[in-house]
C-alpha cells in the first residue's frame, strides 16, 4: 500500500463507537499509541466528533499528540496544540430561545450546547452513559445564562424523532431559520447550524493545511458520520456500522473493543 501511505497526510477519528467503547472514558493503549504513531510518521489527526467541550473531558490529554477537535459534528475546529478555534459555526441566540420556547411544552428533552456547558430541559435524562460522566456541565435552561458566540447544537430526544423532526423542520422553514435537522438516530436528532457536517468542516480544515479530502482517511460508525466516509479518500466504517454506512465506505475495520482503527491502520502501512 505504498501509495496509500504516499496519498494520506490527514486521519479523522469518530470517537463513540470508532475509538472508545460506549460507557467507557478511558482510551486504550494501542488506540493511546495510535496518536504518537500516526505524529511519528507526520499524519495529522483530528477527533470528528458529536462531543463538545461539555463532554470531551480528558480525551484530548489522554490522546497526546492529537492536532484538532472538530466537535458538535462540525460545528467547530479547535487547534489542540495552540488553544484557538480555527473555525466556529453557530446558532444565533434568537433562534435557540424561539425553538426551545416552541417544544419545550410539548413532552420533549431538549438540549442546546453552549461551548462547556449544556442547557437542558428539565427532563432530559443525564443517566446515561455518554452524559453521566460529565453530568455536572448540564444544567437546567436558563436564556439568560446563553452565550452569543458558542451555541454549537439542539439535541432532542423523543421515542418519535421522525415524527418531531418533521415539526421542528415545519418550524424552522416557517421562520426562515439559518439551521437544519440533521442526523436523526432511534431515539433522537440534532439541531446545527445549516450545511455543516463533519465532512464539511473536515473539508475546511484539509484545506488550511495545504491539503484536500483526496488527502483524508475517515473512521466511523454512526449516521453523523455518513458524509465524512463518503467524501474521504479513504472511508473505513466500523464493524458495527450499518449497511448503509458500509457501503459507501472503501473499508471496514474490527469494531474499537478490539482497536480496529490501530490495526487496520497498521494493516495500511499508515503506522
Amino acid at each position: 500500500m505504498k501509495e496509500l501511505k504516499e496519498q494520506i497526510k490527514v486521519a479523522a477519528f469518530d470517537v463513540d463507537g470508532t475509538i472508545l467503547v460506549n460507557g467507557e472514558v478511558t482510551f486504550q493503549e494501542n488506540t493511546k499509541k495510535m496518536f504518537r504513531d500516526l505524529k511519528n510518521n507526520n499524519v495529522t489527526s483530528v477527533l470528528a466528533t458529536a462531543r463538545d467541550f461539555a463532554t470531551i473531558g480528558d480525551f484530548l490529554d489522554q490522546l497526546e499528540p492529537v492536532d484538532y477537535f472538530i466537535g458538535a459534528n462540525g460545528a467547530f475546529i479547535w487547534d489542540v496544540h495552540n488553544s484557538k478555534f480555527l473555525y466556529k459555526a453557530t446558532i444565533k441566540k434568537d433562534v435557540v430561545k424561539a425553538i426551545y420556547e416552541e417544544f419545550k411544552d410539548k413532552l420533549v428533552e431538549m438540549a442546546i450546547t453552549d461551548f462547556d456547558k449544556v442547557y437542558k430541559t428539565p427532563n432530559y435524562k443525564t443517566d446515561t452513559w455518554f452524559i453521566k460522566p460529565f453530568k455536572k456541565n448540564y444544567l437546567d435552561y436558563d436564556e439568560d445564562s446563553l452565550t452569543n458566540s458558542d451555541l454549537y447544537l439542539i439535541t432532542f430526544s423523543t421515542d418519535q424523532p421522525k415524527k418531531l423532526a418533521e415539526e421542528v423542520q415545519k418550524f424552522i422553514e416557517k421562520n426562515n431559520f439559518d439551521v437544519e435537522v440533521m442526523s436523526k438516530w432511534t431515539r433522537g436528532f440534532w439541531i446545527s447550524p445549516k450545511n455543516i457536517t463533519k465532512s464539511k468542516t473536515l473539508e475546511i480544515l484539509c484545506k488550511h493545511l495545504g491539503y484536500s479530502m483526496d488527502n483524508l482517511i475517515a473512521f466511523g460508525d454512526s449516521a453523523n458520520d455518513y458524509e465524512m466516509l463518503k467524501d474521504a479518500y479513504y472511508g473505513v466504517a466500523m464493524q458495527r456500522a450499518n449497511d448503509k454506512i458500509k457501503l459507501v465506505a472503501k473499508d471496514v475495520a474490527l469494531d474499537c473493543e478490539y482497536e480496529g482503527c490501530y490495526l487496520k491502520l497498521k494493516e495500511l502501512h499508515l503506522i
